[in-house]
C-alpha cells in the first residue's frame, strides 16, 4: 500500500496522522504531475523551459530529494508496522528483503535522477550564459551554424562551415542556407563597422575569402568595442550581408568537441555515397577509407565524414555536413538524451558556445519537436548554380527567399524519385532526408 498510495498503509494500521500526511503530499505531487501534462498540451513551450531553467531545476532537485526521503521513512515504519518479528523466519526474510530492495529501489531512482538534473543545470549554467535575447523577424529565428577548427597551428578560427538554420517561429519548418568557406567579395551588412573598411564588399583579392573575415576583424575592438569576439560578430555582419537574412543567435561549434557528441550517443548512422577519405593531404600514406553503404559511425568517422576533401571537394562535404546534420536530428531520440545525458552534457560544455540565452531554450526545445515532422529544405551557394568567385549576391539571396516562400507552403513537397550519388544533391533539396 505504501508503494501504491504513500501513507494509505498507515491509516490502515491506525498511523492516522502519519498516513494522512503522506497522502496528503502525495496527492499534492499526483497533482502537480497532472498539472504539468496539462500545461505541456496547452503550453509545451513554457514547460520545455521550466526544465531548463537553473533556479526552478534547484528547486526541483531539493523537492525530490525530500520526498524521496520521507517515502523512504514510510517504509521503514511501514515495515515496522508489520511486525515481521511475529512471523516465522522464511516470512520475516522475504518481507525484509522486498523492504530493502524497494528502498534501494527509490534511493537509486532518486539519486540517478537528481544527477541528471544537476548535470542539466550545471550544462545550462555553463554554455547559455547569454541574456539578451532576440525577436523572430517576419516569423522567422535565423542562427547561424559556425563549424570551428580552431587549432594551435593555425591563426584566428577560419570557419569550416558557414550555415544559417532559417526556422519558422511557428511550425518549426527549417531552411538550412549554407555558404561555402571561399565565397570571396562577400559585402557586410547594412550598419556594420566592416561596411566603412570595405564599402564594396570584402575584396582585397584571392585570399579575402568568407572564412577569413573572422581572423581580419578578430583584434579589431577599434570596430567592435563592445564585442568579446570581434572576428564573430564581423563574420554574421558578412553572412547577413550575403543572405539578407537577420541573425539572431550563433552557436558555434568545435569540431574536436563533435566527437564526444556522435560517442556519447552511441554513433551515428549514415548511407555513405562513395568513399570518404580518412587522411589529409600530408598523411595519404595512411590509405584509410569509409566505405559506401549504410554504416554507423563513432565520433572520429563521422568527424572525417563531415570535413575530408581528400579525392572529393568543398561542394560535395557541404553536402554530407547537412545529411550529418540531418541523421544527427533525426536518431537523437529522447530515449538517447535521457541514457545518456552525462555523456552528452560532458560533450556539450566542450562542444558549443552560443548567444542563445537560457530563457529562450524552451522556445527552440518546442521549435525543434515541432520540426521533427518536417521536410528540411536546403540552399547552397555551390557551383554550377552560382559562382563563388564572381557571386551575384541578388540571385543568392531570391533564391533563399524562394525556398522560403516554399517551406512555408501548406503542401509538402514531393520527396526525390531517385537518391543522389554524387552527395551533392543535398546542398539543394526540398527534402534533405529523401536526398541523404
Amino acid at each position: 500500500m505504501t508503494i501504491v498510495v504513500p501513507g494509505s498503509g498507515h491509516i490502515m494500521a491506525g498511523r492516522r496522522g502519519v498516513g494522512w500526511f503522506a497522502v496528503t503530499v502525495w496527492l499534492g505531487v499526483v497533482g502537480a504531475g497532472g498539472y504539468l501534462l496539462w500545461k505541456t498540451r496547452t503550453d509545451r513551450a513554457e514547460v520545455l523551459g521550466w526544465f531548463t531553467d537553473p533556479d526552478l531545476l534547484l528547486l526541483a532537485r531539493a523537492a525530490m530529494v525530500v520526498v524521496a526521503v520521507l517515502w523512504v521513512v514510510l517504509f521503514v515504519d511501514a515495515w515496522r508496522l508489520g511486525s515481521p518479528f511475529r512471523l516465522n523466519f522464511a516470512r520475516a526474510a522475504v518481507i525484509t528483503v522486498l523492504n530493502l530492495a524497494i528502498i534501494g529501489g527509490v534511493a537509486g531512482s532518486t539519486a540517478y535522477a537528481s544527477q541528471l538534473i544537476q548535470v542539466s543545470r550545471e550544462t545550462v549554467k555553463t554554455v547559455f550564459k547569454a541574456t539578451e535575447t532576440s525577436a523572430p523577424l517576419k516569423g522567422r529565428y535565423n542562427i547561424l551554424l559556425v563549424g570551428s577548427d580552431a587549432r594551435a597551428d593555425r591563426t584566428g578560427v577560419r570557419p569550416d562551415s558557414l550555415t544559417v538554420a532559417s526556422i519558422d517561429a511557428d511550425t518549426g519548418k527549417v531552411v538550412l542556407v549554407s555558404l561555402p568557406r571561399n565565397l570571396q567579395n562577400v559585402p557586410f551588412s547594412e550598419g556594420s563597422p566592416m561596411r566603412t573598411i570595405y564599402p564594396y564588399g570584402y575584396n582585397c583579392g584571392s585570399e579575402c575569402l568568407l572564412n577569413a573575415v573572422h581572423t581580419t576583424a578578430q583584434n579589431r575592438t577599434d570596430l567592435y568595442p563592445d564585442s568579446a569576439d570581434p572576428g564573430l560578430d564581423a563574420t554574421i555582419d558578412a553572412v547577413q550581408g550575403v543572405t539578407d537574412l537577420k541573425i539572431n543567435y550563433y552557436v558555434m561549434v568545435n569540431l574536436n568537441g563533435f566527437k564526444g557528441l556522435v560517442n556519447a550517443v552511441g554513433g551515428v548512422t549514415i548511407d555513405v555515397k562513395n568513399r570518404i577519405a580518412m587522411f589529409g593531404h600530408d598523411d595519404a600514406y595512411k590509405n584509410v577509407y569509409i566505405e559506401p553503404g549504410e554504416q554507423k559511425l563513432d565520433g572520429q568517422k563521422a568527424l572525417w565524414y563531415a570535413r575530408s576533401r581528400v579525392e572529393s571537394d568543398d561542394y560535395t562535404r557541404m553536402g554530407r555536413q547537412k545529411c550529418l546534420m540531418a541523421a544527427m536530428a533525426g536518431q537523437l531520440s529522447p530515449q538517447t538524451v535521457l541514457f545518456n545525458a552525462t555523456k552528452i552534457a560532458d560533450s556539450g560544455k566542450e562542444l558549443l558556445s552560443t548567444n542563445i540565452p537560457a530563457k529562450e531554450l524552451g522556445q527552440f526545445a518546442d521549435l525543434a519537436l515541432k520540426s521533427r515532422g518536417n521536410k528540411i529544405r536546403t540552399v547552397s551557394v555551390v557551383p554550377p548554380q552560382f559562382n563563388p568567385v564572381a557571386p551575384d549576391f541578388p540571385a543568392i539571396q531570391a533564391a533563399i527567399q524562394k525556398a522560403i516562400d516554399k517551406s512555408e507552403a501548406t503542401k509538402a513537397p514531393n520527396p526525390s524519385a531517385t537518391k543522389d550519388t554524387s552527395g551533392r544533391a543535398s546542398n539543394n533539396a526540398d527534402d534533405l532526408e529523401a536526398t541523404c
